[in-house]
């Protein structure tokens, strides 16, 4: 690597990479705590924001499989470039909409964005990671993603705060069409003609091939199976309190808009910190001994976030968030792409994205109604009680197949055991 001060298992195409996707996911950050403080902006209430964030999922798991399909049939670097010019129009939608329901417009161009970045994303890192170190990538990976919680969700709180609530859509959107031009100059030396290499069109045909392909990985009760069985669980748990969490931090916590930011940049900083000792972690242990460490401790930082008062009681549930979070990540990405061919890791992660998300559709309405009936604390208590149901099948099933790997191009048998 000569002079590169990368390890030694990170590329500098991968690093430009992951600088481009860092740009993307500046963009998100800046919005994503924001969005539920803007939708009450505009005359929602929480079981309306609720409807919103299932209606916006419900997009995404719409789109989920088509974009997956596309990042292996165009290529990760078209679709991502695809992927963050849908984000442009998503945030321009947010910033000129009056009324909350038009604000959908703006998520249904989200949807998009997301369906065709984050598989491309996920599978572009595994493509070009050896098995071997394929935790620490990731781990890096999510590290570098992330230092966008850190300057991103701040920045976008003090815009929000200072300038409006519009002005920070439009600096995201800005962000994004950097991104973008990243992409098309990184697919553009990629398919120089020393490079180069043919890749047929896209049709409904090779999508009907590679779903079949897929079929056969989710029922043959293997790897795929439990993956899917496992994440289920943890999304639905998860989701029945985390989009409420702004609402909280807002109404009964008391904090600012300034101070929600400050609380998600915090975040973003423990969950830096700790994205390559995690991937170091998992590569060392196994991965569902790092999947089950992170699962304990997201759980335990809702049963803190509950309790919590004052903005530092709730800096030590996010930070404990953070953790739970980046002990899970490598392991999770690092078992799907070891659990299937490399020619369907796009289609992949979406479906694996989209099959789980599908169970967890209602959750945040189920969430915003357990917030009516019970109080505002019930939801994240119900997600420390249902979120521990996915420890099971993740210890004792979730445990990659010896002999050819699933991340071998091609290999299917290794992978329906």
């Amino acid at each position: 690597m000569g002079n590169n001060s990368l390890p030694p298992f990170v590329s500098k195409r991968l690093g430009v990479f992951l600088a481009a996707m860092a740009l993307a996911e500046t963009a998100r950050t800046m919005t994503a705590i924001q969005i539920p403080v803007f939708l009450l902006s505009l005359g929602a209430d929480v079981g309306q924001i609720g409807f919103f964030f299932t209606i916006s999922g419900g997009l995404v798991l719409a789109l989920g499989i088509v974009g997956g399909w596309l990042s292996d049939a165009l290529g990760r670097l078209r679709a991502l470039a695809l992927g963050s010019a849908a984000g442009v129009f998503a945030f321009a939608a947010f910033a000129l909409v009056r009324i909350w329901p038009l604000a959908l417009i703006g998520a249904a161009f989200l949807a998009l964005s997301v369906a065709l970045t984050w598989p491309s994303y996920k599978a572009y890192v595994a493509d070009y990671t050896s098995e071997k170190y394929r935790g620490r990538v990731f781990g890096i990976s999510e590290s570098a993603v992330n230092l966008a919680w850190i300057f991103g969700a701040p920045i976008g709180g003090f815009l929000a705060q200072n300038l409006g609530f519009r002005f920070m859509f439009v600096g995201a959107a800005m962000l994004f069409a950097l991104a973008a031009d990243v992409f098309l100059i990184l697919d553009h030396l990629s398919r120089r003609p020393s490079r180069a290499t043919a890749r047929p069109a896209p049709t409904w045909a090779s999508m009907r091939t590679s779903m079949v392909q897929m079929a056969a990985l989710v029922f043959s009760g293997g790897l795929v199976t439990w993956l899917l069985i496992t994440d289920g669980v943890r999304d639905v748990a998860f989701r029945l309190s985390f989009d409420l969490m702004p609402v909280y931090l807002s109404d009964i916590g008391g904090l600012t808009i300034q101070q929600i930011g400050l609380l998600d940049g915090m975040f973003g900083i423990v969950l830096v910190a700790f994205g390559f000792p995690a991937g170091w972690f998992a590569d060392k242990t196994s991965d569902r001994v790092g999947l089950i460490s992170g699962l304990f401790m997201v759980l335990s930082s809702r049963l803190a976030f509950a309790f919590a008062q004052g903005f530092w009681g709730f800096t030590l549930s996010w930070s404990m968030l953070a953790i739970g979070v980046a002990l899970m990540d490598p392991p999770i990405q690092s078992l799907i792409s070891k659990g299937v061919p490399q020619s369907l890791r796009g289609i992949s992660y979406a479906l694996i994205t989209t099959s789980t998300g599908i169970l967890s559709l209602p959750s945040p309405w189920i969430g915003g109604q357990l917030w009516k009936l019970f109080g505002p604390q019930a939801p994240f208590l119900f997600t420390v009680a249902l979120g521990s149901l996915a420890v099971v099948p993740a210890w004792f099933k979730l445990v990659v197949p010896k002999g050819p790997r699933g991340g071998e191009k091609g290999d299917l048998k290794a992978t329906t055991g």
